[in-house]
């Protein structure tokens, strides 16, 4: 596949890329670069991590990178994910390798645990290492990584090593590329700062968008208002039913001719037009029956109206 080709494959569908140039200049050496997402096992999985999460991940394999899904055990457990219980993350993680099989991830997709890193000193040498170079207003500024805000008064001291700990492990993987979603840019932006004092590899960041929560409540921050398993009436589970999803888009935010943190709108623009191409919308005779758009640009555009 050319340059040309593997870079469009990469950056379909991304909201960002830091940088460009950087990401060329990697597809351009040749070899096999090492590309990664994340994910911390934390219930049950929601459409935005096994669609658009493992579509981009199946992209970089794809393009032609070592992919590797990133199976975040013990940064669940200092998040207090399933109650703080490491042996149900556990299980947890089997699950997250099961579905993202099951959506379609390629065979040569990587899975790696957190429980494999901490058992080596040399990973916790990256990790201090990225603390003294770090000052504790950065770190907790990086806090909104794990969904957290970084004035919480309640955190529990393991909490201020978590971001120390995201950007270790881009280092602990060698790793070219550290994707995630919008939500993870600061833990990447950390990485990029702190690299080049501590003499590590630079890496590409990557990042596609966050489908909103189908309450609504993202304009003002993206963040806060995505799609999250954590509250089931406002995010779309791989697990739930057709009956079940028909009634959560039933009474999704939807606010009329708004395409902007319209969760309704972002479904179709995240996740049916990429993989299905067009959507088509069944309707009475009486209401001008059935139509069929072929982009999202249309769609919108006819919303609007």
């Amino acid at each position: 596949m050319a340059v040309e080709d593997r870079l469009e494959l990469v950056l379909r569908g991304a909201e960002e890329v830091v940088t460009r140039e950087e990401l060329q200049s990697l597809l351009e050496k040749g070899g096999t670069p090492r590309a990664y997402v994340g994910l911390e096992p934390s219930g049950l999985m929601h459409i935005g991590t096994a669609l658009i999460v493992g579509q981009k991940i199946a992209d970089l394999a794809r393009a032609g990178f070592h992919a590797i899904v990133f199976l975040a055990d013990w940064h669940a457990y200092i998040n207090d994910k399933l109650g703080g219980d490491l042996a149900a993350i556990q299980t947890c993680a089997e699950y997250f390798k099961d579905a993202l099989r099951a959506v379609g991830l390629p065979d040569s997709v990587e899975f790696l645990y957190a429980n494999e890193f901490v058992t080596h000193p040399e990973y916790w040498q990256k990790v201090i290492a990225v603390s003294k170079a770090s000052s504790v207003a950065r770190i907790r500024r990086a806090l909104t990584i794990m969904g957290r805000k970084e004035d919480e008064a309640d955190l529990d001291a393991s909490e201020l090593i978590y971001p120390a700990m995201q950007v270790a492990d881009i280092s602990w993987m060698g790793l070219d590329l550290a994707y995630g979603g919008m939500d993870q840019r600061l833990a990447h932006m950390l990485y990029r700062d702190v690299a080049p004092r501590l003499g590590w590899k630079q890496v590409v960041a990557l990042h596609t968008p966050l489908l909103p929560s189908l309450e609504g409540g993202g304009r003002m921050d993206p963040v806060a208002g995505k799609m999250s398993k954590s509250k089931p009436d406002a995010s779309l589970l791989i697990n739930d039913s057709p009956a079940e999803v028909e009634r959560k888009v039933g009474k999704a935010f939807c606010p009329p001719q708004e395409t902007e943190d319209n969760p309704v709108l972002g479904i179709a623009k995240l996740v049916l037009f990429p993989r299905r191409g067009s959507l088509t919308i069944v309707r009475e005779p009486k209401f001008g029956g059935d139509v069929t758009y072929r982009t999202y640009a249309d769609l919108a555009s006819a919303f609007r109206k």
